[in-house]
């Protein structure tokens, strides 16, 4: 399991300089091989987890932009749907972004952290 540990911690950093893919599923790959090492390595684990962390909430470009190209087509449509109302043409970019796609990998990699601490606290001896 120290093995497993050590690829996580590598991945994790990996997946800090890559675009698109390292703010998105690199970082929950290493997250799982984090927390399947949890039990036998936990430090080594952790830094995996606190990587990814810190790779998803500061270092992650790509999910900002995801993010304020979501807002923009927000306001297009609402400007679309206001031009509309005036004109009674039907222009619409039907892209609905729907969440924020920050907060869903920020999730994910939160609940992945939050089992790997439950995980650590069961598996400690008394």
């Amino acid at each position: 399991m120290k093995a497993l540990g050590i690829i996580a911690i590598v991945v994790a950093s990996i997946a800090i300089v890559i675009p698109v893919f390292g703010a998105t599923w690199i970082p929950i790959i290493a997250g799982v091989m984090a927390l399947i090492a949890v039990r036998a390595e936990h430090v080594l684990s952790f830094v995996a987890l606190g990587i990814n962390l810190v790779n998803v909430a500061f270092l992650s470009g790509s999910l900002k932009l995801a993010d304020d190209f979501c807002a923009g087509n927000s306001a297009l449509n609402s400007a679309l749907d206001t031009y509309n109302s005036y004109s009674g043409d039907s222009y619409s970019t039907g892209i609905d972004c729907g969440g924020g796609v920050f907060w869903t990998y920020m999730g994910i990699n939160l609940v992945i952290a939050a089992v790997a601490v439950g995980l650590y606290f069961m598996s400690k001896k008394a």
